[in-house]
Parts: C-alpha cells; sequence; structure tokens
C-alpha cells in the first residue's frame, strides 16, 4: 500500500511541477520599460533587454481570429517584429469598455511622454 501511495503522490508532484514549468515559461507578464532619460524602450521578462529607441517606435492595432490588440514595433519592420502591449479585445460591450480604459491610462500617456501623434476620439 504504501509503495502505491508513493507512485500516487509522485504522479501527482510531477502534473504539479509540469504546471508550474508552463507558468513560469509561458505567462510570465512581460513588462515595459519607456525610459525617458536614454529615449529607449525595454522589454524586461527575466532580463532587461533595449528593444528600440523612442524615434523608431510606431504602434498599431493587429487583427486576429475575429478580435484585436495593440502592438509596438519598430517602424521600418513592425510587421515582422512587433509586441503586444495590450490584452485580447473582442467586439463586446465589456471589452470595449476595457479597451477605453487601456488607451486613457495606458496608451495615450506613453505616446504622450514620447511625443508620437494620437489621433484620439473627440
Amino acid at each position: 500500500m504504501s509503495g502505491n501511495a508513493f507512485s500516487i503522490a509522485s504522479v501527482i508532484l510531477g502534473i504539479y511541477m509540469v504546471y508550474f514549468l508552463w507558468d513560469l515559461l509561458f505567462r510570465v507578464p512581460v513588462k515595459y520599460i519607456f525610459d525617458k532619460r536614454e529615449k529607449c524602450i525595454y522589454r524586461k521578462l527575466f532580463l532587461t533587454k533595449s528593444i528600440m529607441n523612442f524615434d523608431e517606435m510606431t504602434y498599431f492595432i493587429n487583427e486576429d481570429n475575429g478580435g484585436y490588440y495593440y502592438v509596438i514595433g519598430k517602424k521600418r519592420n513592425q510587421f515582422v517584429k512587433n509586441y503586444r502591449i495590450s490584452s485580447y479585445f473582442s467586439g463586446s460591450k465589456k471589452s470595449r469598455l476595457k479597451e477605453d480604459e487601456f488607451l486613457t491610462d495606458i496608451l495615450y500617456p506613453v505616446l504622450d511622454a514620447i511625443d508620437v501623434p494620437i489621433n484620439r476620439p473627440q
């Protein structure tokens, strides 16, 4: 009976470790640092890496499977290498409220700080 309990505990521990590693590798929140002093954008996952300068940055909406999200990228190759900066938005009423909150609290202040022109709704 003790050997059976040990194997069950080992399987449960193994499943837990796989879930923990999956969470650690794929669901870790990525932070973007907009350094106004150095005029550079950094991506922080485990290490901090410079991804582009302010004057190279452009932003756009990427559409995917009936929804969309906001991304930033270098002006010359924004469609080749880009970085997702928002959650996934659908066309629902709740999603539009979350998008408006994202725009007013995060995107517009960042674009104002780095002097990127913005088309704001009136």
